[in-house]
């Protein structure tokens, strides 16, 4: 059933002095004036401006080490850093890298900047920080289409002090002072005031609980969500019905429980692993039930139903079953998905049939992958706007930018031109001697 949260939306990201990327890159997500799959790949950003519309989905392309990755990571941080610095103790580092290859950038901060949308409201968030501390953080609202400040921090490096600056529109009055107290160099304001009932703040704090979803690949991802989305019927049916959208055949899915065996463990575990865990994996279980998954299919001549168990389906399966229930979950309550190589373990025609069912269903959810797929570029898929490139720079620094610089015409080989180097962000391979040494 879908829940009936405000309406959130991610409008712009930027990063700058994290890993690879060592200037401010962005990647946004506000359309272009192109006019081709507006209905289906654009959605009105629920502005007073009504000019402004969002990408539904976003894909990123680029060489291994190019920095795709270190884009997805930036933003999986932020979110992270929002969500647990209230929980930080004293002297605790931030798990932060910044770019290495400048002495500029391994003594300066990295700065991370969020553009999100919600019931209406625009917010701009930021960050700037290093492993010690939050040396800067801000955030300002749009409720009236003019800005807001409601709070600036900066750390003043004379006093070792911070400096705090509150809007008369941020409420709270005297506690907002004794939250900063409250508040460690190593935690976020927005964070921790959140903790002590800042209910004003909340709205910015939960986008990142409720809607932002970042997943490092999907061959990563658990099937317990969807496995656990199945016991219910009407769940299950669309779960079914998103599997065989996507031609796999599959009659029906059916839940088993039995109490736990190590020969349930799958086959493809190796025996020696098998064997090492066998007894400390039948000791943590002993005495509970496990649910297993079987697959219907139907015999081709007398349509009997036959189960499948999971080990048995196809790696593409089991890796779109396991997606089934999160990218539901996505669609239904219109979360961001963040997903790192989208392609790995699953066929581009899978690929392929989720960017064209986000589309379609009408939902404000939004996608944004990386993948090394190019045949989406020709299938009329994606507008022009929705294309970005990732490359190293001369100085080894990761570059962002979108197909949209190249003013590519509207029926542009885009593969094509792709492929043969146009846009960049290919590998560039040296010739090698293979026979000499």
């Amino acid at each position: 059933m879908k829940i009936n949260f405000l309406t959130k939306m991610l409008v712009e990201f930027s990063v700058t002095n994290f890993r690879s990327i060592c200037q401010r890159q962005t990647l946004t997500l506000v359309a272009s004036a192109y006019d081709e799959l507006q209905d289906l790949n654009t959605f009105d950003a629920g502005l007073p401006d009504a000019t402004l519309h969002l990408l539904r989905s976003a894909v990123l392309y680029g060489p291994n080490a190019s920095g795709k990755s270190t884009l997805i990571q930036a933003l999986a941080f932020l979110d992270q850093l929002v969500l647990q610095s209230h929980r930080s103790q004293i002297g605790d580092l931030l798990d932060l890298t910044p770019f290495k290859l400048t002495a500029e950038s391994r003594n300066g901060d990295s700065k991370f900047e969020i553009t999100i949308i919600e019931a209406g409201v625009r917010y701009e968030y930021g960050v700037s920080c290093n492993s010690r501390r939050i040396s800067e953080e801000w955030l300002l609202a749009y409720p009236l289409g003019m800005p807001q400040k409601w709070f600036h921090r900066v750390w003043d490096v004379n006093t070792a002090k911070y400096v705090y600056k509150f809007s008369t529109k941020l409420g709270g009055g005297r506690k907002r002072h004794d939250w900063a107290q409250d508040t460690l160099e190593n935690t976020l304001y927005l964070s921790k005031s959140v903790q002590n009932n800042q209910e004003q703040l909340r709205v910015v704090f939960n986008w990142f609980k409720e809607r932002l979803r970042v997943v490092s690949a999907p061959h990563t991802m658990s099937s317990s969500y969807t496995v656990q989305r199945c016991a219910e019927k009407n769940d299950r049916r669309r779960i079914v019905e998103f599997l065989n959208a996507a031609d796999l055949g599959i009659a029906d899915i059916r839940l088993k429980e039995a109490a736990f065996s190590v020969d349930q463990l799958p086959k493809n575990v190796p025996k020696k692993v098998r064997e090492q865990f066998a007894q400390q994996i039948a000791k943590d279980l002993n005495g509970k039930n496990v649910t297993s998954v079987k697959f219907v299919h139907q015999d081709v001549l007398t349509q009997e139903l036959i189960e499948f168990a999971e080990d048995e389906e196809s790696d593409g399966t089991r890796a779109l079953f396991a997606f089934a229930g999160p990218w539901l979950d996505v669609t239904e309550n219109e979360r961001i998905l963040v997903v790192d190589e989208l392609d790995t373990s699953l066929h581009p025609m899978l690929v392929h049939f989720l960017v064209k069912h986000l589309h379609h269903t009408g939902s404000k959810a939004q996608l944004i992958f990386t993948t090394h797929d190019t045949s989406l570029l020709s299938q009329k898929i994606l507008r022009r706007d929705q294309v970005w490139f990732m490359e190293k720079n001369s100085e080894r620094a990761s570059n962002l930018y979108p197909l949209s610089d190249f003013s590519p015409r509207e029926n542009e080989a885009i593969e094509r031109g792709y492929l043969n180097g146009r846009y960049g962000g290919i590998p560039f391979l040296k010739d090698l001697d293979f026979y000499g040494i």
